[in-house]
């Protein structure tokens, strides 16, 4: 009886589960083997995107699985589409080649781990959540770069999300009209102004902000900064940067999906520091999208609210926005909310 119940749990389980999406790199005989079990062994579901190599040449005799694109495939269409788990199915010998890999795949929002010549032995299974194990269709891999949020934090980040930017739109509509009329009474021009950012997995979006100033001076690529004092700025534009209440129209584009309330903040698309673009002058910059950006993000609450206008300052923010992805909690989600407040309303930083 209690077997039967068990196969009818484990069967209603695999029926509503959501598939775990793989891809594997580099074709030889482990990545056969595995893709194997993984479409007609795998206990959970799985679906296999396919086998990625830049060597398209270099396919064993017995192979049965065919090379699915290039490792730069692999990357275009994870930046597009959810995947789980990069699988590099190469032997531990190939450090070099692991470590260019890896290199290359780290920016992307996944797990990548490794599978090796070992990972088809038997040996006692770990328990869930120790160390860096990971199994998939009786395979242990080890994980070398570590995705940062799991599928259900990610739906829990999400629903604090939409349930915040609910309640302070709703409450602060009467404010936010005030605000409205305020910049058109101000100055000619429109209330809203839309800047094209980079966003989650390197894509770029238009974020929204209340405009601040006049109608001619915004900087639609972010070539030049804003400079304290800035003759752009209009009257009520200072007052609203003073307190960030030009970056509340950013709730939208949390609701659309496009941001969260808390993440590193979005960079223009050519914003510079110095004389060198933001992405170029800053090692591991990318690596800040594998996350969605956030209207108030680690950095700012540490002391990155104002303008940013040195390199070291620049791979200080960048650090600290890595730090967040590392060690990311809904905790820590609230933590950095709470002191964004008291930092709003001392007026601290603010350009």
């Amino acid at each position: 009886m209690l077997r039967r119940m068990d196969a009818a749990w484990n069967t209603l389980r695999r029926s509503v589960a959501v598939p775990q999406r793989v891809a594997i790199v580099c074709a030889n005989h482990l990545a056969d083997r595995l893709a194997q079990k993984l479409v007609f062994e795998s206990r959970r579901p799985v679906e296999l995107l396919g086998i990625f190599d830049d060597r398209n040449g270099r396919r064993e005799n017995d192979a049965q699985f065919t090379i699915s694109g290039r490792v730069d495939d692999l990357i275009a269409y994870a930046r597009e589409n959810p995947l789980d788990h990069i699988i590099l199915a190469l032997p531990s010998s190939a450090t070099g080649r692991i470590s260019e890999l890896t290199a290359r795949l780290r920016s992307l929002p996944v797990d990548i781990v490794i599978l090796n010549e070992s990972a088809f032995e038997p040996v006692a299974r770990p328990l869930p959540g120790s160390g860096d194990a990971i199994w998939l269709a009786g395979a242990h891999l080890s994980r070398l770069v570590e995705r940062p949020m799991s599928r259900f934090g990610k739906a829990a980040k999400r629903a604090m999300d939409i349930a915040l930017a609910l309640v302070i739109l709703t409450l602060g509509a009467p404010f936010l009209a005030l605000i409205a009329l305020a910049i058109l009474l101000d100055s000619p021009g429109g209330v809203l102004f839309r800047q094209q950012r980079i966003g989650f997995n390197n894509r770029v979006f238009g974020v929204l902000k209340f405009r601040t100033m006049t109608n001619d001076a915004p900087d639609q690529e972010g070539v030049g900064g804003t400079l304290p004092d800035d003759p752009r700025v209009t009257r009520v534009g200072r007052v609203l940067r003073r307190f960030s209440l030009d970056e509340l129209p950013q709730l939208l584009n949390v609701l659309k999906g496009d941001m969260s309330l808390v993440g590193p903040r979005p960079q223009a698309v050519n914003m510079r520091v110095g004389d060198r673009r933001y992405a170029d002058a800053v090692t591991q910059y990318i690596e800040r999208h594998k996350v969605k950006p956030g209207m108030t993000g680690w950095a700012q609450v540490n002391g990155s609210r104002g303008g940013i206008r040195t390199l070291d300052k620049a791979a200080w923010a960048v650090s600290m926005d890595l730090e967040y992805i590392q060690n990311w909690s809904i905790r820590l989600d609230l933590l950095i909310i709470w002191r964004t407040i008291g930092m709003l309303l001392s007026g601290r930083d603010a350009v």
